[in-house]
């Protein structure tokens, strides 16, 4: 993996909240709906602030992202994060 690729990546897991949603998906085999992620932070965010949080780890791939109807699935993409040497179940 190039060099970028993996500096992007970090940066985006080096926000706390960024990471909880991480880790709230990590605990799931299955596709999380983003109505269930708010819960995963410790703080209460607006629905704009955690759609930014939810977009930069899509933008980054570490989140892979499927439109069911009016709902957005979210899954974890445990492979690129592998490849630079992070085990998810240490999060």
């Amino acid at each position: 993996m190039e060099h970028n690729r993996s500096v992007e990546i970090l940066k985006a897991l080096a926000d706390e909240t960024r990471l909880s949603i991480v880790r709230r998906i990590a605990e799931s085999d299955e596709s999380t709906p983003g109505c269930e992620l708010p819960g995963a932070c410790k703080h209460q965010l607006s629905q704009p602030a955690m759609s930014h949080h939810i977009s930069k780890l899509v933008e980054a791939g570490i989140l892979g992202e499927e439109k069911q109807g009016t709902k957005k699935l979210y899954t974890l993409r445990r492979e690129i994060l592998n490849q630079i040497g992070i085990d998810v179940t240490k999060l």
